[in-house]
């Protein structure tokens, strides 16, 4: 048997027994219609109808087909909606039946599990991690309460801005994402994220800041696991193990935050709560415990999304030195 002839009969075989492991989801995929859409290839779905500019396709199909389309990625069903009137029944007329978010790797092994806001199934504890959010970090008492945080952060771009002098330049828009890191790394941790006004900061801000770089590279990567679930477990391009270990490393920067934390607050028992930290270790309890309480889990995967979500923006200081 030719090298050729063994790499298709092993095809096959994967073929067959993935058909024989997944009959039940093969035989009754869908309760109801479909909307139309291209016809896909066995596989691989419409992955190839995307293109090099999959926005551009996309709008072109939605010409044919409608603005409301079926594509199937890989093995993964997805209805592609491609106008404002239609998209406001997804996001406002209905939008409890679409709140959770579809599995992916990126959720699974660097989101805690689908335990942080963003990727959490809708539920009693998604709407619990949403209160908390709303009361303490984005009300209208919140924003009050912080306000001196807001002022002295401006006051520092400020004296920095002074200090440069008129016959230097200075990077406005760096400036002012640093003014901004720095007031929520306060509201949210009781610290500035960069050291100084000019986008320094310590060896843990650098240390976050090339994890943050390195987890972008990671979610812009196709990950062949998440469009043909029955690969997901061989790991074929290795991007599940940068992700465990990009985890791992963020995990233990969070951790060391929070013991940190608990002991300048005097064990996270104080009345006067001075961050959003403090008031989320206030809620702790052990991971199995009921009602609206949080574990070390669920604030260490909100902690990331609230920093992940501000970092993001920030290309300036994370391409910097």
């Amino acid at each position: 048997m030719t090298s050729l002839a063994l790499i298709l009969y092993s095809l096959l075989v994967a073929f067959f027994l993935y058909c024989l492991l997944n009959l039940p989801t093969l035989l009754n995929r869908h309760s109801g219609p479909l909307p139309p859409g291209p016809k896909p290839w066995p596989l691989i779905g419409n992955l190839p109808h995307l293109g090099p500019m999959p926005h551009h396709s996309i709008a072109t199909m939605a010409r044919k087909y409608g603005p409301l389309m079926h594509m199937r990625l890989g093995l993964v069903d997805v209805v592609v909606v491609a106008s404002a009137s239609v998209a406001a029944q997804f996001l406002k007329a209905h939008d409890t039946n679409f709140l959770s978010r579809p599995p992916n790797s990126g959720a699974k092994h660097i989101a805690y599990n689908y335990q942080n806001l963003v990727f959490a199934p809708y539920g009693p504890r998604w709407r619990m991690l949403r209160k908390i959010c709303a009361v303490h970090l984005f009300s209208a008492k919140a924003l009050d309460d912080f306000r001196h945080v807001r002022q002295e952060e401006i006051a520092i771009l400020t004296r920095a801005l002074v200090s440069a002098g008129h016959k230097t330049t200075v990077n406005l828009g760096q400036l002012l994402n640093v003014c901004t890191t720095n007031a929520l790394g306060r509201v949210m941790l009781g610290r500035r994220v960069f050291g100084d006004g000019s986008g320094g900061g310590d060896a843990k801000a650098d240390e976050f800041k090339q994890m943050v770089v390195e987890l972008m590279v990671l979610s812009g990567v196709f990950n062949i696991g998440d469009f043909i679930p029955a690969l997901e477990w061989l790991d074929l391009q290795g991007v599940a193990a940068k992700m465990k270990k990009l985890h791992g490393r963020f995990d233990s920067f969070l951790t060391n935050i929070m013991e940190e934390h608990k002991i300048s607050q005097g064990g996270g028992d104080a009345q006067n709560h001075t961050d959003l930290l403090s008031t989320l270790i206030s809620l702790k309890v052990d991971a199995n415990g009921e009602g609206d309480k949080l574990s070390d889990t669920e604030i260490k995967a909100l902690l990331l999304d609230l920093l992940l979500q501000e970092l993001t923006h920030l290309p300036a200081q994370l391409s910097g030195p």
